[in-house]
């Protein structure tokens, strides 16, 4: 599947409510902050509509909530609250790789800063991570991405993200959360 098409199915999938925890609040976070991510929302809430209409029949069809995923809240906090966490003080932690992460109150969520001029290093995903920028820009070898932009890494995707400019660059990054057996 090329970048292109895994975005698309990502989006398909959130409109379709089929997204959960972490990976919704990322596409959420996409449609409130990207104009191209509120219209490939709203163009999946339209497919996905009309879909619905020719399958059910009009007397027994329910309205279909468009927009971020209200329905879908995630440990009780949405999109917004999110946001007012990247923008107030966060307990940051640095990793071994020298980047800095914090939670963000969701399983699989957290946030991940990078300084100016610092990259993480080279690594390889082996499941999904969905990273949506909120402030700053970077750049990983596949692309230069700014507030708004969702990252998709897919198992196999390797990749070395590095801040570009003079600003932080702090991401949102959903991951499914490990399970015991993937730690030992």
């Amino acid at each position: 599947m090329t970048q292109r098409e895994t975005y698309l199915a990502f989006m398909m999938d959130h409109a379709a409510g089929a997204q959960a925890g972490a990976f919704a609040l990322a596409g959420d976070l996409h449609i409130l902050l990207s104009a191209d991510g509120a219209q490939v929302a709203h163009d999946w809430d339209v497919i996905g509509g009309a879909l619905l209409e020719r399958a059910v029949p009009a007397a027994q069809a329910q309205p279909r909530p468009i927009g971020l995923s209200k329905r879908r809240k995630c440990a009780s906090i949405g999109a917004q609250d999110v946001l007012a966490m990247a923008s107030g003080d966060l307990s940051w932690r640095r990793g071994l790789s020298g980047v800095s992460y914090a939670p963000a109150g969701a399983p699989g969520a957290r946030f991940m800063r990078l300084e100016p001029g610092q990259a993480a290093p080279a690594h390889g995903h082996g499941d999904l991570e969905a990273t949506v920028v909120i402030t700053g820009r970077f750049s990983d070898g596949h692309g230069e991405y700014g507030p708004g932009d969702l990252v998709l890494a897919v198992p196999g995707t390797r990749h070395k993200p590095q801040t570009v400019g003079e600003e932080a660059c702090i991401c949102f990054v959903a991951q499914r959360p490990a399970r015991f057996w993937r730690l030992i």
